[in-house]
């Protein structure tokens, strides 16, 4: 069975907020280096072929790997993620200074258009992935683990999944849903698979199998599924059904912890002596995950407001004060 194991890089510095020279050379922060080390533990076996898209967050994550299995040839492809706006503009802003040029690019629907030079169209974005299906499809390594980004990784899950022949507006805006709906995060993606007599390519969400015998001591890591991200889905799904228009964004969850505290700061404050019954200024489960993740790392403290012992609170529902 031939398989391929698609991946996104490691949390990069755009990612954490920074403003990036270019799209190509956007290194990764000290926990993406982690968390692509934490990948090349979770590899079972060596597999036939690494590869790596040529920009330098990518083409770092797969280095772990690399190092882990030195014997396993390493290529570069062009698997690099869609530079979609005109790289010269975007030299020196973060991800929230290029939010309008987003939404602008976004709201467009012209799968031709570039935005300038070193930009791509939405048709060479879609060819590409289709070119890299059509030579997973033929190479002779069985067993291929592919280092790329967001997403290029879900424009290949999108073509196997609608077997979209007409890339017009309609198609891009549904290819955009689909990214949004199905956002990749870092160091996650899917697995490709196909059998000799297999009509196409069957896909799946990749599983890390990142056990605690993999993790270096003293060290702390964030779990794979991004609970920034799972936020960001609940919160737009919530204000999409009320009519709210959503400003959509290269990298929402970059964008939880913002809109979190600007929920926090519209709902009424949560007392300590309300009622246990559910009110606008509790955090979802969610959220608390989030708090307790804050807390765990040192950016919130945490006290207990309640008279119930810590294993008390473990063990059903609670209430806790967060400074901050």
């Amino acid at each position: 069975m031939r398989q391929v194991r698609l991946i996104r890089h490691g949390e990069s510095a755009a990612n954490a907020g920074e403003a990036s020279l270019d799209h190509a050379t956007i290194p990764l922060t000290p926990k993406g280096v982690e968390q692509a080390y934490l990948v090349a533990c979770s590899f079972r076996s060596a597999p036939d072929l690494i590869v790596a898209s040529p920009f330098s967050r990518a083409s770092s994550t797969a280095m772990a790997t690399e190092a882990k299995f030195m014997a396993v040839p390493l290529e570069t492809w062009p698997t690099q993620e869609f530079t979609y706006l005109e790289p010269g503009r975007c030299a020196n802003t973060t991800v929230t200074q290029r939010r309008e040029w987003v939404d602008a690019y976004w709201s467009r629907s012209d799968p031709a258009f570039r935005d300038g030079p070193g930009a791509e169209s939405f048709l060479d974005f879609i060819s590409r992935a289709q070119s890299f299906l059509d030579l997973i499809a033929e190479h002779p390594a069985q067993d291929i683990a592919v280092f790329s980004h967001g997403q290029f990784i879900n424009a290949v899950a999108w073509l196997i999944e609608t077997k979209s022949q007409q890339i017009d507006g309609r198609a891009m805006a549904d290819w955009r849903e689909y990214e949004i709906a199905n956002h990749v995060p870092n160091c996650s993606g899917y697995t490709l698979s196909k059998n000799p007599d297999d009509a196409g390519w069957k896909i799946c969400l990749s599983e890390q199998q990142i056990e605690v015998t993999h993790r270096v001591p003293g060290r702390s890591y964030q779990a794979v599924r991004d609970p920034e991200r799972l936020l960001v889905e609940e919160r737009a799904k919530a204000l999409s059904a009320k009519g709210y228009p959503l400003q959509l964004d290269d990298d929402s969850a970059m964008y939880a912890e913002q809109r979190l505290k600007e929920a926090r700061a519209a709902a009424p404050s949560l007392q300590a002596g309300s009622d246990s019954g559910s009110t606008a200024g509790e955090l979802s489960a969610r959220e608390v995950r989030q708090v307790l993740r804050d807390a765990i790392f040192g950016r919130r403290a945490m006290v207990r407001v309640c008279a119930q012992t810590w294993d008390e609170l473990y063990a059903g529902m609670f209430m806790v004060d967060i400074e901050g």
